[in-house]
C-alpha cells in the first residue's frame, strides 16, 4: 500500500496537478508570502513569525512563541496597510495567528 502511495505522489499526469507538484506549490506560495511579511516587520519579530496560508481576507500566521503572537496582535493595525499594498496581501483583513507547538519541531527559519 505505502508503494501506491509514492507512485501517485510521483506520478505527472498532464492533464492535473500531481499531489507532489501540489505540495511543492504550496511549500513556494509558503515561503513568498514570508518572506514579503517579513519585509514589513522590523528584527527579531520577523525572525518569530511564518505565513503558512492566505484564504481570502484572512492570513494564518504561525508565531514561534506566545509573546511574538501577543506582539503581532498589537502590529497587526500598524502593518496591515503596507501589506495590503503588495498583491499576495492585498484582500487581506484579518490575521488567525497560531502559537508553535514548541515540541513539534516546527522549524520557521
Amino acid at each position: 500500500m505505502p508503494t501506491q502511495k509514492i507512485e501517485n505522489i510521483l506520478c505527472e499526469d498532464r492533464t492535473r496537478y500531481s499531489p507532489l507538484q501540489k505540495l511543492l506549490h504550496n511549500s513556494a506560495n509558503q515561503k513568498a508570502w514570508t518572506a514579503e511579511f517579513r519585509a514589513v516587520l522590523d528584527a527579531p519579530l520577523k525572525y518569530n513569525v511564518e505565513v503558512t496560508n492566505i484564504q481570502g481576507p484572512v492570513a494564518h500566521i504561525l508565531c514561534r512563541s506566545a509573546s511574538a503572537a501577543t506582539r503581532m496582535r498589537f502590529k497587526a493595525p500598524e502593518i496591515l496597510p503596507f501589506l495590503n499594498q503588495l498583491s499576495s496581501f492585498s484582500q487581506v483583513l484579518s490575521f488567525n495567528l497560531r502559537v508553535a507547538d514548541e515540541g513539534s519541531g516546527n522549524n520557521l527559519d
